[in-house]
């Protein structure tokens, strides 16, 4: 989770300068909260420590000695006294955001789910807000999520937490820690290999360089992430005997065939683009049209299906072609594959209405309204949003 500056402190920082001009402030813990900021800057959490409890102990009504003081615990793994201090402030300014966040952090620390998810849900849903505080609520509504599935309601947790986080990334796309959460969930639960690379790779520049977890996304991360990627399209069956040249050929006497309307002289044709070169998104795509396009039996929609699907593994972020595959498995009465289809056409274009009414549908004749829910919700906030 990320931490951010208060609006409060940054009053405090301004008002401690107008007491220094006036000569002013000796025994009131300014000089500490002045040496506690210094030493927070310079990542020296325990001499940052020393200074802000002083300050709190001298002016135990300064909410923002108590939020640095939240801060530092929490940066050097102390989670009581950072929940004790924060409560503190909730004591003194309960209902100011800066502190609500930092509580909610805290909470989450000490695995009180439900107060982290009650605040972060009350950050969330203020409009008066301003839409960067929204958005990192939001964030952590997704971290709570993650934080709480279990192998039994994992389905919708997910989706909950997929939403909180594209609802971040929709009010502050430079949200850097919602996208570092998106690729985790997209790599661990969904099993979106190069989505969650966009996400990270969006991470990595949107973060400072010299944090360690962007190292370790950017030196470790990405590239195990395209690692298992590349070994997937190896092993492909026939990715061991493409050849490009001939698939090329067959792919440009496919392409002519069909604008003649020879749809079955271009299905032959896409499949030898496609014997050739497994790995040919625009054969698999040709051969795909072309089976839908000249035989509407069972049987050939199935065949187009498949091929359909063939193509968006080849380019799993492509939501035309994803829209397709959730289409037609809808019409063989392939719920799952319909299901998956549209998740990822929603993952791939999140602020698609028609994806997401599309994954709405599928979900409900699948009997999952817990998750249609989710995502009726997720649709009623991007339409808002459009307004």
């Amino acid at each position: 989770m990320s931490f951010s500056r208060s609006s409060a402190l940054s009053r405090a920082l301004a008002a401690a300068a107008l007491a220094a001009l006036a000569g002013c402030g000796a025994g009131d813990g300014s000089a500490e909260y002045s040496a506690g900021e210094r030493a927070f800057e310079s990542r020296d959490y325990k001499t940052a420590e020393a200074g802000f409890s002083k300050c709190a102990a001298l002016a135990p009504d300064n909410v923002d000695a108590l939020l640095m003081l939240v801060r530092t615990e929490l940066a050097l793994g102390n989670i009581v006294a950072a929940r004790e201090a924060s409560a503190r402030a909730e004591e003194l300014a309960g209902d100011e955001p800066d502190v609500m966040e930092l509580a909610a952090q805290a909470a989450f620390h000490a695995q009180d789910y439900a107060k982290a998810k009650s605040l972060y849900e009350r950050l969330s849903g203020d409009p008066k807000l301003d839409a960067g505080v929204r958005s990192r609520a939001w964030s952590g509504l997704g971290v709570v999520e993650m934080a709480g599935m279990s192998a039994a309601s994992i389905g919708e947790s997910r989706d909950r937490a997929l939403t909180a986080f594209l609802r971040a990334v929709r009010l502050d796309g430079r949200n850097a820690a919602a996208r570092y959460h998106l690729g985790r969930l997209y790599r661990d639960t969904f099993g979106y290999s190069e989505m969650a690379v966009d996400q990270f790779s969006l991470y990595s520049h949107l973060a400072p360089a010299s944090d360690q977890r962007v190292q370790t996304v950017v030196r470790k991360t990405i590239p195990a992430l395209r690692e298992h990627v590349s070994r997937a399209a190896a092993q492909r069956r026939g990715a061991d005997r493409r050849n490009s040249a001939a698939s090329a050929a067959a792919l440009k006497k496919a392409e002519d065939a069909w604008k003649k309307g020879t749809f079955k002289t271009a299905k032959l044709r896409y499949a030898e683009a496609y014997e050739a070169d497994v790995l040919s998104y625009p054969a698999a795509l040709g051969l795909a049209r072309s089976w839908e396009k000249t035989d509407s039996s069972r049987a050939g929609l199935a065949e187009a299906l498949k091929y359909y699907k063939d193509a968006t593994s080849l380019r799993p972020s492509d939501r035309a072609t994803l829209m397709k595959v959730g289409e037609l498995a809808t019409k063989l009465g392939s719920g799952a594959s319909a299901v998956e289809a549209y998740s990822r056409a929603v993952a791939a274009a999140p602020n698609d209405i028609s994806a997401i009414d599309a994954l709405i549908r599928a979900l409900g004749r699948a009997g999952n309204r817990g998750s249609a829910a989710v995502y009726q919700r997720y649709r009623d906030f991007v339409a808002s949003q459009k307004r």
